[in-house]
């Protein structure tokens, strides 16, 4: 079961409602680009997740498959926290080996990090949503887009509300297509939260998402120097939600935290 659309507006609208720092991500295919993007910094390949973490195998992007608890990840990547909105620590993306025809999918090695519907299944034929959470802010923040699933939008945030219970503040959007990397760089370590929502194609349908090379790090200066704040734009945000395919507006609402 996901969250409604209405659900998911409310959530991004009040996100938006704060301001919003200047900043704009890269989106490329350019390997040179994403490696001196990610000098210095933590990649998490997602090939090795401790905390007794063990992949789910799959051969096929199939939807309403239960996924075991052992595959899900919370915080067992040193540094970063994720869910999928819903109850922190309960509703949690799951760690995927991509095998047979999937196996090009990963960015490397053969395991991504992917969404899970509220009840616990794959989730790959209608949108999701994934959030993270750093609770030491860092100044670099990108991850690898799976080539054969969706498009997403991706905002870059100073924390994230549903973990820290903190103001939200936008440092950047992007949208991303299916096979590209994303990133933001700052001068300062600002960044600590990411939400990231599946958009439908032209055709009204999406394909959910997975992600490869989380590369997160980088300190400095918690506000650089001539940083000027802009306001959010909720309009920005409520109309990127209609091609955001949260889920069909008629699906059941689940209360969520966030």
């Amino acid at each position: 079961m996901q969250r409604s659309l209405s659900t998911l507006a409310l959530a991004l609208a009040a996100m938006a409602a704060t301001p919003a720092a200047h900043a704009d991500p890269i989106t490329t295919t350019d390997l040179a680009v994403v490696q001196a993007f990610q000098q210095g910094l933590t990649v998490e390949t997602f090939d090795n997740v401790g905390g007794g973490r063990a992949p789910m195998a799959i051969n096929s992007h199939t939807s309403g498959v239960p996924v075991g608890d052992t595959a899900q990840v919370f915080n067992q990547v040193a540094g970063v926290q994720f869910s999928v909105g819903g109850t922190v620590g309960v509703n949690r993306p799951a760690l995927y080996q991509l095998g047979g025809g999937l196996a090009g999918d990963a960015h490397s090695g053969d395991t991504v990090l992917g969404t899970v519907d509220f009840d616990g299944n794959t989730n790959f034929d209608r949108s999701g949503l994934m959030e993270a959470f750093l609770p030491t802010k860092v100044s670099s923040l990108g991850f690898w887009l799976n080539p054969a699933l969706g498009d997403v939008l991706v905002y870059f945030l100073n924390t994230n509300f549903a973990f820290s219970r903190e103001e939200e503040v936008i440092l950047g959007t992007a949208r991303v297509k299916a096979g590209e990397f994303v990133g933001l760089q700052l001068d300062g370590a600002q960044i600590g939260g990411l939400k990231i929502g599946a958009m439908r194609d032209s055709n009204g349908v999406s394909k959910g998402f997975t992600i490869d090379d989380f590369s997160f790090g980088g300190s400095g200066t918690s506000e650089p120097p001539g940083h000027v704040p802009e306001p959010g734009s909720v309009a920005l945000v409520l109309a990127a939600l209609l091609a955001l395919g949260a889920s069909r507006s008629s699906s059941p609402t689940r209360k969520a935290t966030d």
